[in-house]
């Protein structure tokens, strides 16, 4: 009987320990994603202001004269947005001629100060949510304000799919005269990688001054450069991405892209 009765204890000691382990390891699934996302929306915010205090640089001209450098851009209070470092002086007004430009959605604004810190001459617009069809607007938007480079790298197509048409309005406008690269969508989970890379790809088949290139191929090497959505990038992910998206959007590497 005794027997009976330790047999029992033993049983519900090992079933309590298997929901426990059940409930805590569900907890921490469930709870992650959560922690992962409110991570990821204040450092895209936070970048996202870093984009607007650059943007207040008045960018003129597609040349490659560099009488100021965006990066050391302070904002009103004197504090440099990527660093933080107060000079205790407000900046002023300054005169750049990029030579490239971005045109991106989150992906390529959560590396946009990881970027901007390797390639000093650029412009970037990269917003959250943003599709290829709002890409023509956003291409208007830099040349009105002179921000539209010699060199344009556009980061769309993580958001949904578009159609050939929708992509060559954008490249027709931004003309034969510019050099442009196309980054492919990647995403662990992302439906439409494969049919929105296609249309990347027959564009610059179609268009001898568009090139890719295949973010999605290099970010299958690095699975851990990556918030749980498998698609935005972490702080290694970042610093990687733009050493990446830096070496490929060169003119030696057309060869490889073409």
């Amino acid at each position: 009987m005794h027997q009976n009765i330790r047999k029992k204890i033993q049983s519900s000691t090992k079933l309590f320990a298997l929901l426990f382990c059940t409930v805590v390891g569900g907890y921490g699934i469930s709870t992650a994603p959560e922690s992962d996302q409110s991570a990821l929306e204040q450092e895209l915010n936070r970048n996202k202001q870093i984009l607007e205090q650059w943007d207040h640089i008045n960018l003129v001209g597609t040349g490659n004269t560099n009488t100021a450098n965006p990066d050391t851009a302070k904002d009103s209070s004197g504090t440099d947005p990527i660093e933080g470092n107060s000079t205790g002086s407000p900046s002023s007004t300054v005169t750049i001629e990029p030579s490239l430009s971005v045109i991106g959605d989150s992906v390529f604004l959560g590396a946009a100060p990881a970027y901007k810190k390797i390639v000093k001459d650029v412009a970037i617009d990269a917003k959250i949510s943003r599709q290829v069809s709002h890409g023509l607007d956003v291409a208007k938007k830099l040349a009105a304000k002179g921000k539209l480079g010699n060199t344009v790298l556009i980061s769309l197509g993580t958001n949904g799919k578009f159609n050939e048409a929708t992509g060559q309005a954008i490249v027709d406008y931004l003309g034969k005269d510019r050099t442009v690269y196309w980054i492919t969508a990647y995403g662990k989970k992302l439906d439409w990688q494969k049919e929105v890379n296609q249309t990347i790809r027959t564009l610059a088949k179609k268009n001898e001054n568009v090139h890719v290139i295949d973010w999605a191929k290099e970010a299958q090497k690095h699975p851990g450069w990556f918030y749980q959505d498998g698609i935005h990038l972490n702080t290694k992910g970042q610093n990687g991405f733009a050493r990446f998206i830096a070496a490929e959007s060169t003119p030696a590497s057309h060869s490889r892209h073409d």
